[in-house]
């Protein structure tokens, strides 16, 4: 009797493990075929020091490579920054800065364009009392909402591949 519920047990954790590892391939071949796609993605060349983040960051996750480019992509950051707080005995301001990114991805060959959209983020700087410490929390705050866009783009274009395989 115990060796019969002993096997009982093998055999549904055998039965489990088959599932969950054919549920993984299934997601694999898909999550393979959109790397695929996005790796064909070729990133418009940087102008500014926010847009070099966001272009170095999206390569590096997209894993891209120029030689078989098969889609552009455009993109201007757009940084915008509000005073939110000013408190004048501790001589601080707090800042929140907004930075948007609006993309294009379009057909190398064809011109086409097949995807586009915008995306916009935002953070809280400048609690610190020295002027020259508030620009740099203001400039690091930009350079951390660039590549938290890069990061978006990338799920954007990725969500994109998976719900539009024959694009």
């Amino acid at each position: 009797m115990l060796w019969a519920k002993k096997q009982l047990y093998l055999t549904l954790w055998c039965i489990i493990l088959l599932f969950t590892s054919c549920i993984g391939t299934i997601d694999t071949q898909n999550d393979v075929f959109v790397k695929v796609k996005i790796s064909q993605i070729t990133a418009q060349n940087p102008e500014s020091h926010i847009e070099l983040l966001f272009y170095k960051h999206f390569n590096h996750i997209a894993r891209n490579t120029p030689i078989n480019a098969n889609y552009m992509l455009t993109y201007s950051l757009d940084v915008s920054n509000t005073q939110t707080l000013s408190v004048t005995q501790n001589s601080s301001n707090l800042k929140n800065t907004s930075v948007t990114v609006e993309f294009k991805l379009k057909n190398t060959h064809t011109g086409q364009l097949i995807h586009q959209g915008s995306i916009s983020s935002e953070a809280t700087s400048g609690a610190v009392s020295g002027l020259y410490a508030q620009e740099q929390s203001e400039k690091f705050a930009q350079e951390r909402l660039a590549i938290l866009l890069a990061q978006r783009v990338y799920q954007n274009l990725y969500l994109y591949f998976l719900e539009n395989p024959d694009s």
